[in-house]
């Protein structure tokens, strides 16, 4: 029996262009989306690979690198054609701010990105996440109005719930068909879109480790039609009309799709407000500031107290200074290791500032994140990011990157050089050997265990919502009653 209304279910399907036209839409979009984002990766990675190149040829010693400033360079993802993310925003390399002092590096993100297109910016990018999430969603809509209520005014479902069909063989069956329908007009877009690229040249499996998340990220997409097939069944089985359940269902989805995951945003900087990062940056400033005028209070005092030097004029301390005084020599170690002490300090109060706002960001991401996953969308395009290396964790990896730069640079550039005042006179020293090869740090993708990791509620959550749709939608069309 179930066979035979699964083939009923089909036949209707085909018979009214439902299936033609999402195969139609899915082999236009889905290959167009592909090629689009395959090329744009491509012309970014040869920006990035010629970056780098430069970078690396006037930066091959640690003196070089000390007088030009230090980068480190973030690579774009192979697989944004998944979906863009966040990538448009995430900054393109961490690099230094100023001289290199014994202080410490000051780094900072660089934000000077572009968009190639701002009507990219705009309405966003044609990737697979946009596809399946909005226009295929609009399709399961069109599927699933009237496969229950449509019935129902025909009079065709009376006709057929008054033979001995166990009911919930019925919605099955209109389950099976129209996802299968759905999936195979997926598929075979997929498909072509995978075929169109590797004929371009445009492959996305060209590096290492890029097909299990694409095979990974296509299981998801199937998921989520399924999920929102079922939800359409719920509302034709729950509605007395086609009309009503089309308004339903729009409603539902705009709800879904736009309100909620907006919401959440709105809702968690309203419950968990959080200071702009301009306003850290300004903090952080004032903390230097001030730390640079107990220093310098510091090193007057050391300079009038100190014997041997607090009777010195300016050029007799150079004068000495050259001659190699041990006076002089010891007025500078005991000023490097005030020096020392205060950028331990300061990099502690820094470090403190940093590690609280990104506390409180994490805090504010995490509710908006846990308040969007109400809806099945937020949670379908929360893992599709991840999987495509374009999400939050990716940001968070990017933060880290930043960190370990910085401790690179203190660690092997801040301790040799110094920096000494005398008077009004500030003067400097570099002890880096001219042929010390420059430190490098390359960014390197974050692993596919990690990125599961962080969105394994939202596969979880997709399953559930799944599975209770379709029993809503059973529990529904069994309270059908045939007169």
């Amino acid at each position: 029996m179930f066979t035979i209304l699964y083939l009923k279910e089909l036949r209707e399907n085909v018979q009214n262009y439902r299936f033609l036209l999402a195969l139609l839409l899915c082999l236009v979009l889905i290959p167009l989306g592909f090629t689009v984002s395959q090329k744009d990766y491509t012309e970014r990675r040869k920006a990035y690979d010629q970056t780098v190149q430069d970078y690396e040829q006037s930066r091959k010693t640690a003196v070089e690198l000390w007088s030009n400033g230090g980068s480190a360079f973030r690579p774009p993802s192979p697989l944004s054609l998944i979906s863009d993310g966040v990538e448009m925003v995430l900054p393109n390399s961490v690099e230094t701010r100023g001289y290199i002092s014994d202080q410490g590096a000051q780094v900072q993100f660089n934000t000077s990105r572009r968009v190639d297109n701002p009507f990219t910016a705009l309405f966003g990018r044609l990737d697979l996440a946009f596809i399946v999430s909005t226009v295929l969603a609009v399709l399961v809509m069109i599927f699933t109005f009237n496969a229950v209520a449509g019935e129902k005014e025909r009079r065709t479902l009376a006709l057929v719930v008054a033979n001995p069909v166990p009911r919930p063989t019925v919605v099955a069956a209109k389950m099976a068909a129209g996802s299968s329908l759905l999936a195979a007009s997926f598929l075979v877009g997929t498909a072509a879109g995978l075929l169109l690229t590797i004929a371009l040249g445009l492959s996305p499996f060209s590096q290492a480790g890029t097909a299990l998340p694409f095979v990974i990220a296509v299981g998801v997409s199937l998921l989520f039609l399924l999920v929102f097939y079922n939800l359409g069944l719920l509302v034709s089985s729950a509605s007395r009309s086609s009309v009503s359940a089309m308004v339903t269902l729009l409603a539902v989805w705009v709800g879904l799709a736009m309100v909620l995951p907006k919401a959440s945003v709105i809702a968690a900087r309203l419950l968990l407000p959080v200071r702009s990062q301009q306003v850290v940056d300004l903090e952080k400033s004032q903390i230097r500031s001030q730390f640079n005028r107990e220093l310098e209070a510091t090193v007057r005092d050391l300079t009038r107290s100190m014997p041997g030097i607090k009777d010195m004029s300016m050029e007799e301390y150079f004068k000495q200074k050259n001659a190699n005084n041990p006076i002089v020599a010891a007025f500078e170690k005991a000023q490097a290791e005030r020096r020392a002490e205060f950028a331990a300090r300061l990099n502690t109060a820094l470090d403190k500032v940093d590690a609280e706002f990104e506390k409180q960001r994490g805090r504010q991401a995490a509710l908006a994140r846990n308040l969007s996953r109400l809806s099945p969308v937020s949670c379908f395009v929360h893992v599709l990011v991840e999987l495509a290396g374009t999400g939050f964790v990716e940001e968070k990896a990017w933060r880290d990157t930043r960190s370990r730069f910085k401790q690179i640079l203190d660690r092997e550039i801040a301790p040799k050089t110094g920096s000494f005042a005398f008077g009004d006179v500030t003067y400097g020293s570099m002890d880096l050997d001219s042929n010390a090869l420059a430190p490098k740090l390359l960014a390197g993708p974050v692993p596919l265990e990690s990125r599961l990791a962080a969105v394994w509620i939202d596969l979880v959550l997709l399953a559930i919502y799944g599975i209770l749709f379709f029993a809503c939608a059973h529990l529904a069309f069994l309270r059908y009653d045939v007169r």
